[in-house]
């Protein structure tokens, strides 16, 4: 994941920042799957108290840097 500063995470909207039943509804994952994102830092995340936020931008760049592109055959064995 790419060091994101201060600055960035001060200036990201609070509307930007989604909870964790949003999180799960969003990539139709369990909570034990989140949880386990966020061990293996794969998903950054902020804390407060026992409420923990995500924002939008990593949870979208987290999906397109795991994007694979499979081809699709045709009968006639061409990859579209």
């Amino acid at each position: 994941m790419d060091t994101v500063t201060k600055k960035e995470l001060l200036e990201t909207p609070v509307e930007d920042w989604i909870d964790s039943y949003d999180v799960i509804r969003l990539l139709r994952i369990s909570p034990r799957t989140l949880l386990k994102l966020r061990n293996e830092h794969i998903i950054p995340y902020s804390k407060i108290n026992n409420k923990v936020y995500f924002r939008r931008q990593d949870i979208q760049k987290i999906l397109a840097d795991n994007y694979v592109k499979n081809a699709i055959l045709f009968d006639n064995g061409k990859i579209i």
